[in-house]
């Protein structure tokens, strides 16, 4: 069996899964692979990455897998230890314990258990690369960063808000409304030449369809298609803005001269003033951001239900 390693997230929302350590210790043992396996929880800024990095160390040449018990910022996190450290042969779980929990509405975990952890199975998917570093889901930038701010914002006051913080996130986003002028440099997915420039309310660069907490812009997004699906929002009348708030919730995108999708491999997104993005919830500043697909570089670990 695999070296594993599970990290427990003490700061996870748990709002669809609580699996704790004597959950995960007790199959293990029943089945006497309880030398094979370590858990840990996090007790620290950066104990997760430190974990991760402990562990990659120690079994370098060995096939090995750490699953998170988190959210999507967990997972980016790891994901990038991964990606840094040892992308041949650690491969990447997750028990969706955060949230938002959006990676994971990607895939079916209606009927998993904790028993399902003894039934593991491998599949490579592709990440995007984000300057120096790399996501997992989603690259997204302008007003709905604002709302991640927000939610935040909500949620280190009253943790207990859950995935009401995004909904109160958006109501205080609004007072914040504004447009960035940016230009677009892409190459499509037939390797084609694009060029664009505008004032924008949004822009996501999706791998996987979700995020935001439920976000649904991209419903033909693949994580194993070699694609990027970027979706844009134009400036529009501010009367406009919750009709296409709800479009761009579920992903109806046809038949608006204010939305558009436009399937990439590569591209760049400049600005004369810091863009406001994130990758995965992580938020960050940049006047330049370029980014890519990096295909089939991953190695999923998920959970057979068989």
């Amino acid at each position: 069996m695999r070296k594993m390693l599970f990290i427990l997230s003490s700061k996870a929302g748990k709002t669809e899964f609580d699996i704790s350590k004597k959950d995960i210790e007790k199959i293990y043992k029943k089945k006497d692979l309880e030398e094979n396996i370590k858990i840990i929880k996090t007790s620290y800024k950066n104990h997760a990455i430190d974990a991760a990095n402990n562990f990659i160390e120690k079994y370098k040449d060995l096939k090995k897998t750490i699953i998170v018990g988190g959210g999507d910022g967990s997972l980016n996190e790891i994901c990038n230890v991964i990606y840094q450290k040892d992308l041949k042969n650690t491969s990447l779980g997750l028990i969706p314990m955060g949230t938002g929990n959006d990676f994971s509405k990607n895939f079916s975990y209606k009927n998993f258990k904790v028993e399902s952890l003894l039934n593991l199975r491998d599949e490579k998917i592709d990440l995007i690369k984000v300057n120096d570093k790399v996501g997992i889901n989603v690259l997204s930038l302008g007003f709905d960063t604002v709302v991640l701010e927000k939610a935040y914002e909500y949620l280190n006051k009253k943790p207990n808000l859950g995935k009401k913080a995004y909904i109160l996130g958006v109501f205080k986003a609004m007072k914040y409304l504004s447009y960035k002028d940016l230009s677009f440099e892409i190459l499509d997915k037939d390797n084609k030449k694009i060029k664009f420039e505008d004032k924008f309310l949004l822009a996501a660069i999706c791998n996987g369809g979700f995020y935001g907490s439920g976000f649904n812009p991209a419903p033909s997004a693949k994580i194993d298609d070699g694609i990027l699906n970027l979706v844009y929002a134009k400036k529009l009348p501010s009367l406009l803005l919750p009709s296409l708030i709800i479009r761009y919730k579920f992903g109806l995108l046809e038949n608006s001269k204010y939305l558009d999708e436009i399937k990439v491999k590569k591209g760049k997104i400049k600005s004369k003033e810091n863009i406001l993005a994130n990758i995965d919830g992580e938020i960050f500043k940049s006047k330049e951001i370029h980014f890519e697909i990096l295909e089939n570089s991953l190695t999923r670990t998920y959970f057979d239900r068989k």
